[in-house]
């Protein structure tokens, strides 16, 4: 064959993830004419990262090239010898994609590379309550940078499957979403992908949080005290001696795990055997921790932050009366930076719902707490556990409702360092969000 055209090479980088290429070689006749790659419609100069769930169609564009012949490879394995080849990857990972050409004595090359992230990969989840004696509960996703909410997301992924009522909590814990409700199931599912991996079908009592312990056992706190979840088999153990009444947010830190409980304070169990080793004060919001490993909780016009290894308790005033919602529990307007010393509280109504505003305290700085780190636009008010910390993207991301009708959802994204609005999404719904949920 007689080389006309050297190689060529389009030196763009993809994202993430290497360079495209472009070989040709021709006759120069009036046989063939240049063959050029067309890679379709979403693909973005070669640029070009997606998700399960979605196709790219490749196709060579051609002129006056006498009968063709192609070849299509994905990673070296041959999938097609059709003109046009629509990937669609069942699984997320690396591919190379390359076709040849021939055609009478001219031959062409060319390949790209894609990076395919799972389908709920780069974003969030909204945990729902669904609104009650109407739908169950449900979790919308949001993928940064979108200016949509991908809705009911748990439903699309498992038909026939639902949810239980007043969904109010959800944690990620080893790639597997725990979804627990007021009644009926605590949920498992894939991180990756929302299917169902497991559930236990009913709880001793109206489950509040979950809290995973090691790779075999984790914790779920009730409005009756708190039990072992066996993880490998899905099953209810032990309640947890000596915890009565209703128990919310827990947290694991080093070798123990911090437990809130209505009446007694802040429980605090060995975390080998689950017996208390000591009872702190109560609070009302909370628990969460900082990256210096102190654990922050909130109640009254007190923060309260514990050193996890002495379990010695301090407090910092705070103008504002720090609520909680023992009546109706949810997880609380409370949540802490993993990137500076510093923590987030919104500013509640007495019954631990609604306010405009979000207070940032940064650790050794009381005037940070002057006034608000964000205040939500008129007649928009928190719902839920409204205010939590992205540590995907040093971002705070609060949900809220319009006060007038709790139909009209906005999702607010704020930077975590100046309290700057980065991202609004304004969605419709009665979906009462309880909590978003970070991986």
């Amino acid at each position: 064959m007689r080389m006309i055209s050297r190689k060529l090479q389009l030196p763009f980088i993809l994202a993430i993830i290497g360079i495209l290429g472009f070989s040709a070689c021709q006759k120069k006749d009036n046989e063939t004419s240049f063959i050029t790659p067309n890679v379709g419609q979403g693909i973005k100069n070669g640029r070009d990262t997606f998700y399960l769930g979605e196709s790219r169609a490749l196709s060579p564009e051609l002129a006056n090239v006498k009968n063709p012949t192609f070849l299509w490879l994905v990673n070296g394995t041959v999938v097609s010898k059709d003109s046009l080849y629509t990937f669609t990857p069942t699984e997320p990972g690396d591919y190379t994609i390359s076709y040849k050409i021939s055609s009478g004595n001219s031959y062409n090359f060319w390949y790209y590379r894609f990076k395919v992230l799972g389908k709920y990969a780069d974003g969030f989840f909204i945990v729902n309550e669904g609104w009650f004696g109407h739908d169950l509960g449900g979790v919308n996703f949001y993928r940064n940078g979108e200016d949509t909410i991908h809705q009911n997301v748990f439903n699309r992924e498992n038909p026939g499957k639902t949810l239980g009522k007043t969904t109010q909590f959800g944690a990620v814990y080893n790639n597997r979403l725990y979804l627990v409700s007021k009644e009926g199931p605590l949920v498992v599912t894939d991180v990756n992908n929302m299917q169902e991996t497991g559930r236990i079908a009913q709880l001793p009592a109206s489950g509040n949080a979950f809290c995973g312990v090691d790779n075999n056992t984790g914790l779920v706190s009730t409005l009756d005290g708190v039990y072992q979840i066996n993880l490998q088999t899905l099953t209810v153990g032990n309640k947890i001696s000596g915890i009565t009444g209703q128990a919310g947010g827990m947290i694991k830190a080093g070798n123990y795990v911090f437990v809130m409980v209505e009446n007694a304070g802040i429980v605090v169990l060995n975390a080998t055997d689950f017996s208390i080793v000591r009872t702190l004060p109560k609070a009302d919001a909370g628990i969460s921790q900082t990256p210096d490993g102190t654990i922050w909780a909130g109640g009254g016009k007190l923060l309260y932050a514990i050193n996890p290894q002495t379990l010695a308790v301090t407090t910092t005033n705070v103008p504002f009366d720090v609520y909680g919602s023992w009546g109706g529990w949810n997880a609380t307007m409370f949540s802490t930076s993993t990137k500076e010393v510093a923590v987030f509280v919104g500013k509640t109504n007495p019954w631990g719902a609604g306010g405009d505003e979000v207070y940032k305290y940064t650790v050794g700085n009381p005037a940070s707490l002057n006034q608000p780190f964000i205040k939500l636009p008129t007649k928009m008010v928190l719902y839920g556990a409204a205010v939590r910390y992205n540590p995907g993207n040093n971002t705070v991301v609060v949900t809220a409702v319009h006060s007038e009708n709790y139909q009209q959802n906005t999702l607010y994204i704020y930077d975590a360092y100046s309290g700057a609005l980065l991202k609004q999404v304004a969605y419709n719904g009665y979906f009462f969000p309880a909590i978003p949920v970070f991986k």
